[in-house]
């Protein structure tokens, strides 16, 4: 074989070597970027949030909101029910853009999993029950809670006591009471979220909807 043919075989092997070498280094991490993705595709996202209001006067009984956001697609639902418990009100409205996910951000800035259920405390005519779920990356959590008046909770919040026993302080030090206050806004910052949610069209169906429980 002579010198002009060796040249173009040599090159031809080097780029052959070259291109297995490049597909054992890099197609793992094609392959593993691939299949991840797919994941992500194949996954359930899903957000639901429930606001439910109890009156214990007035001529509406309890309303219920629920917000939901599943891959994308976002709706709101509301059910109410009159005193006598002889009406009751439903709509269910698609939400277009990131309203509910907004609201969802805003509720977790805000302590939406860290807040407990209270005593009925304060002004007790309304209480509030909250509910939230998220499905995300096939892991789920959920957590409820109900409280009374959060304008208790953010300005007094009751206090809480430790007895210190000092057995070197003469009677009638003997006993020192310690206490702190246990005032909490993110209640009423929590309700704020719920009610300032407004998508175009929102808030007239919801008027309508509980102008028919009051005239029920």
């Amino acid at each position: 074989m002579n010198r002009p043919q060796v040249i173009p075989l040599a090159i031809t092997a080097l780029a052959i070597a070259a291109v297995v070498i490049g597909w054992m280094i890099y197609w793992p991490i094609e392959s593993a970027r691939y299949a991840a993705t797919r994941t992500v595709e194949r996954s359930t996202s899903v957000i639901r949030m429930t606001y439910t209001v109890t009156h214990r006067f007035g001529p509406i009984a309890r309303e219920r909101l629920t917000f939901t956001n599943v891959n994308g697609k976002a709706e709101v639902a509301y059910e109410g029910t009159n005193r006598p418990g002889t009406a009751i009100a439903r709509f269910k409205q698609p939400v277009q853009g990131f309203s509910v996910a907004t609201l969802f951000g805003e509720t977790v800035r805000d302590g939406v999993w860290e807040l407990e259920t209270k005593p009925p405390r304060g002004d007790t005519a309304i209480s509030y029950t909250i509910a939230i779920y998220q499905l995300t990356d096939n892991q789920s959590g959920e957590h409820t809670f109900t409280f009374t008046d959060p304008h208790y909770w953010a300005t007094t919040g009751g206090r809480q006591y430790k007895i210190h026993l000092d057995k070197n302080k003469p009677v009638p030090d003997l006993l020192t009471l310690r206490s702190t206050a246990l005032a909490e806004p993110r209640y009423g910052e929590i309700v704020r979220d719920f009610d300032a949610f407004d998508p175009p069209g929102f808030r007239a169906t919801l008027a309508a909807a509980r102008a028919k429980l009051r005239a029920a």
